[in-house]
């Protein structure tokens, strides 16, 4: 067995244990694996850091001063102010270079152990009567994909109320926007008093970093568990094309034959679904089975369906 020291750090340890394993051929594989993963470089790597850090954690070292950026600014400027020496020369340029300014402000943030987070002062215009209520503000960051989120305006309260998050979007990656959400803005618009398709197209138009003022809704539970049904879709679907689509732009289009994954039934008329192999995680509405028969049956007794075999059942 190996001699360890009491000043024996644990990368000087693994690399002990591993000059002492020993062929063994019952078990070759576990040898096999433990040398592995002791010979890791960065395994050997991480167990320095901790030696480092419990090296630190003993001395307690203190800082000298808790503004060295200051002092280097103070050093730059009396070294301008005459004339210099090449040494003078090379020093302010060092103190002049970003990485070393970097360093000292660094420096100075762990010694004065300035590490809480500030928050920004609330508002001038803060509006009063939401005082009271839990106000979240949501900072989403999306490229030119849509956000993943439908609205609608409550019948009772005109609130712009989240009604739908589609699974896989940018929305429902976050985990902050949930259905039931009041919307109050986006991006420092109130949009109380504007119709959902006006905030639909300022949210499409918006790119990069969204900011969103949201009075949490009542949250139902488990809403969020995925579904596990497969269906083969027996007919082409083209959401561009279905004006009875709450939002065309969040629909997804198939073709016959192929596989969708339902990943929510919440609604009873309108699914969301991923096609199966699809590099594309983000869900899409499809018509709900009973919505997709009531429309058949009425085209039916309209007299303007040609194929009457266009449904779509589950594998």
């Amino acid at each position: 067995m190996p001699v360890l020291s009491e000043g024996t750090g644990l990368h000087e340890t693994l690399a002990l244990l591993t000059s002492q394993l020993r062929p063994d051929a019952n078990h070759n594989e576990e040898i096999g694996f433990l040398r592995d993963v002791f010979s890791e470089k960065g395994l050997s790597h991480l167990m320095k850091i901790h030696e480092r850090l419990h090296q630190y954690e003993r001395q307690s070292p203190t800082p000298v001063l808790h503004s060295a950026a200051a002092l280097s600014e103070d050093v730059a400027e009396e070294l301008q102010s005459g004339s210099m020496s090449n040494e003078e020369r090379e020093l302010l340029q060092l103190l002049s270079t970003p990485h070393l300014k970097a360093v000292l402000i660094a420096h100075d943030t762990v010694a004065q152990k300035n590490f809480d987070p500030v928050l920004p002062p609330l508002p001038d215009n803060f509006e009063e009567d939401i005082e009271e209520e839990s106000v979240k503000i949501v900072r989403l960051v999306k490229n030119k994909e849509p956000l993943g989120a439908t609205i609608r305006r409550d019948e009772h309260t005109g609130a712009i109320i989240v009604a739908r998050i589609m699974r896989g979007g940018a929305a429902d990656r976050s985990g902050l926007v949930h259905v039931g959400d009041e919307l109050r803005e986006v991006n420092g618009i109130e949009i109380l008093h504007k119709r959902p398709d006006e905030i639909s197209q300022i949210l499409a138009q918006s790119q990069g970093s969204i900011i969103l003022k949201i009075i949490p809704g009542i949250q139902e539970e488990d809403r969020m568990k995925e579904s596990k049904v497969f269906m083969r879709a027996l007919f082409d679907y083209n959401p561009s094309e279905d004006k009875a689509i709450p939002c065309q732009e969040a629909g997804l289009p198939f073709k016959k034959r192929e596989i969708l994954q339902v990943v929510s039934q919440d609604d009873p008329t309108w699914w969301q679904a991923k096609r199966v192999g699809d590099t594309n995680l983000r869900a899409g509405l499809i018509p709900s089975t009973q919505f997709q028969e009531r429309r058949l049956a009425y085209r039916r007794a309209m007299g303007t369906l040609q194929n009457p075999k266009n449904s779509k059942k589950p594998v």
